[in-house]
């Protein structure tokens, strides 16, 4: 059955107006390029996810919303070191049952990615091709983000070391002194020997340093701080005044009065904490939706050889109705793309920016003149790299800035599987089935300078998962019938729907992927079909 113009014009028009992306694999493609033909190719793909398949603190598994980790009935809980402002203030304001309220945060995250894989594949001889595809990459990330204000129960705002830095640093200083002084004096009391002066000056001195150092773990730990007037406040300032009268009755230097919050969080405030200096978050974008330029991806070079064959037409063997196709294929991945920012909240990568080498195996086998099945598997080895990472759990958005380290990071390998039936409805046009299953082994990472604050497996524990993907789409192919004569030229368009349906490992993405691609043919030499 020759193809009709109209026929060949529809499905160049499906393929370039569809936009479509991917964050990793093609559709499966076991085709040749005819001896002296350059195939040039324009796939574009879109990628979007807003789910993962998670594993709960029990280990359960279960499917997560990605603005699970922003969604918190106390938004201060976001911030990775706010223990310590916890028990900072439990101690110092003698309330041991004290929790502090900064207000619900709720959040939605999705994540998208747009590529185009442009590329070029010629046909050295029937059983040889070789081709590179660049990947032109696009990221997006949506972040909608609400914090509701507690009016009657939040009792912290923002910390005084963003709102009044220089305030904070004199009262800090003051509280050295006081530090040096008591301890000093505790040192001349206790020059003569032991007694009950002696003990006293000790205890008043101990109590100094743990004031002292208390109150500045507390300005630290956070971008926030107890508001003047609240019960939090009133205990740390009733600490201090106690603390200070009996430093005064000793003839020692006293702290200056304590600095507390008088400046409430708003809504709109919250998503801009991150990029404030003083936050510890380091963080260079607020917490807000942000779209990545285009860029290169990682640039893939690959050799596809034909094994056994007699499903292509040739002058000897113009195909078969019941037949087979083997070709394998490897691949070179290089670092051309982009890892994701640190300093950029939720980034998405243009690429992985390290040396893979995979190879494959693809398997067609023609039932009939209109059903068949292709089988393909792949393994690929990724190389190790160096970048900088925070080293935090992948759950925790606002890791601090001190947990940024410089580590080696050596990606698991990757495995897949994809089977795809079809069923052909004329001699150039398909319609295709598919199901794929992706298995990433877990990552191993190392700290470049050893250091005992952090602990690199934080990065490995959720970085392997196993995703089980169905789709289907159609497929317009003129190769064959142009070989045998039936077509005017050869030309390639596909439409593929993708939709991750199962998955384990953490963090493994839910997402839905769409693409469509177009290859055009030119000859350089050989023959003219």
């Amino acid at each position: 059955m020759r193809p009709s113009l109209s026929n060949t014009l529809l499905a160049s028009l499906l393929a370039l107006g569809l936009s479509a992306p991917s964050l990793c694999a093609q559709a499966m493609d076991q085709t040749m390029v005819p001896r002296g033909q350059l195939r040039l190719q324009a796939h574009p793909l879109f990628t979007s996810w807003d789910r993962r398949f998670g594993t709960t603190t029990d280990g359960i598994e279960r499917i997560e919303e990605l603005g699970d980790d922003l969604t918190s009935s106390n938004g201060l809980t976001l911030f990775p070191d706010h223990p310590d402002l916890l028990t900072a203030i439990r101690d110092l304001a003698k309330l041991p049952g004290y929790t502090p309220v900064l207000g619900p945060t709720a959040g939605r995250v999705q994540q998208e990615l747009t590529s185009v894989r442009f590329g070029g594949e010629i046909g050295v001889f029937n059983w040889l091709t070789v081709g590179v595809i660049v990947p032109w990459n696009q990221t997006r990330t949506v972040i909608d983000f609400l914090h509701s204000p507690d009016p009657i129960n939040g009792d912290l705002g923002i910390n005084p070391t963003i709102s009044d830095a220089t305030g904070v640093q004199s009262f800090l200083t003051s509280a050295t002194a006081a530090q040096n002084a008591s301890r000093a004096g505790a040192d001349a009391v206790c020059a003569s020997g032991a007694s009950v002066g002696c003990t006293n000056a000790l205890d008043l001195a101990a109590r100094t340093a743990s004031f002292a150092s208390g109150i500045s773990a507390a300005y630290e730990a956070t971008p926030f701080f107890p508001l003047l007037g609240t019960t939090a406040g009133d205990g740390l300032s009733q600490t201090l005044t106690g603390l200070n009268a009996e430093l005064q009755a000793a003839n020692l230097s006293t702290f200056l009065p304590l600095v507390l919050s008088n400046q409430t969080l708003t809504a709109e405030g919250f998503p801009l904490i991150p990029t404030v200096p003083q936050s510890g978050i380091g963080a260079t974008t607020p917490l807000g939706t942000r779209q990545g330029l285009w860029s290169i991806g990682d640039v893939e070079a690959s050799a596809r050889v034909r094994l056994l064959d007699n499903l292509t037409p040739t002058d000897d063997a113009p195909g078969s109705d019941i037949g087979y196709r083997i070709t394998s294929r490897f691949a070179v991945r290089l670092p051309t793309g982009t890892q994701e920012d640190p300093n950029v909240l939720l980034d998405i990568g243009t690429g992985d920016a390290q040396l893979d080498l995979e190879g494959g195996l693809t398997a067609d086998l023609r039932l009939t003149g209109w059903f068949g099945i292709a089988a393909s598997g792949f393994y690929a080895q990724q190389g190790a790299t160096t970048l900088t990472r925070r080293v935090a759990a992948p759950e925790v958005i606002m890791s601090a800035e001190s947990s940024r380290r410089e580590v080696r990071w050596s990606p698991g390998v990757l495995m897949g599987v994809d089977v795809a039936p079809h069923i052909r409805l004329g001699s150039s046009v398909s319609l295709h089935g598919e199901y794929r299953f992706l298995h990433k082994f877990r990552d191993e990472v190392e700290l470049i300078v050893s250091d005992a604050t952090v602990d690199p497996v934080v990065l490995e524990l959720e970085s392997g998962m196993k995703l089980h993907q169905i789709g289907g789409g159609l497929r317009y192919d003129s190769v064959e019938p142009w070989l045998r004569g039936a077509a005017s030229h050869p030309m390639e368009v596909h439409l593929r729907f993708l939709h991750a349906i199962d998955g384990s490992g953490g963090h493994a993405p839910k997402w839905t992927r769409v693409e469509a691609g177009i290859r055009l043919f030119r000859r350089f030499w050989g023959p003219t079909r």
